[in-house]
Formats: structure tokens, sequence, C-alpha cells
């Protein structure tokens, strides 16, 4: 029970994550509303099986399950991690100027984020 609670309590640092970095402040950074629309929708798809488990998660019987449902969950956080980086490297791609990209880097750095959002 401990391990499935560290597990979802993992889970939800992940989306509170992506939904801190994918919000208002990156839309005005970039510019790319559309984007990163498309990766918040990502991030609601990555958590929906998630929460709508069809078995008790808690009973040792369901572990290979919960197991499935876990490994689904950090391929996808994965995919999305690749397209976020993807979107910042495509921020930087489109400026005509150092100034600017000094700038957006400044921008970047005043939103909250960690792991490997943040270092790229």
């Amino acid at each position: 029970m401990a391990e499935i609670c560290n597990d979802l309590i993992e889970m939800v640092e992940i989306v509170d994550d992506f939904f801190k970095f994918l919000g208002p402040e990156l839309k005005a950074v970039t510019g790319d509303m559309q984007g990163i629309d498309r990766v918040i929708l990502r991030v609601k798809a990555m958590y929906e099986p998630v929460e709508q488990v069809s078995f008790p998660i808690f009973e040792y019987a369901n572990n290979v399950e919960w197991k499935a449902v876990k490994a689904a969950f950090y391929a996808d956080n994965e995919d999305i991690k690749a397209a976020t980086r993807e979107l910042i490297d495509t921020s930087f791609r489109k400026l005509r100027s150092a100034e600017g990209a000094c700038d957006l880097l400044q921008n970047f750095k005043s939103i909250k984020s960690k792991g490997a959002i943040q270092k790229q």
C-alpha cells in the first residue's frame, strides 16, 4: 500500500510540474499557444487512465495491472518531456536576435519547473 501511495504522489508531482511549466507564463514567453495546448492535452490524457482504473489498486492480486498502468504513465511522461523540450527548442530557433534569446532565457528561468524540463 505504501509503495502504491508513493507511486501516486510521484505521479501527481509529475503532472503538477507539467501544469506549472505549461501555464500562461510559458504561453507569454513563447507565443506558441496552440503548441502548448496540444502538450497540455497530452498531459491530461496521461493521467486519465490512472484516475479511471477499473480495479482496486491496493489489492495485491492487482499488482500486475497496477504496474502496467504505471508503466504506461511513465512512458507517456517521457514522450511529453520530449515534446516539451522540442517546444522549448523551437522557441529559440524562431528568434532572430541574441537579445531576444537572452530575454527568452531569462523568462524561462522565471517559470517554476524541475528535472529535465528545467535543464532543457
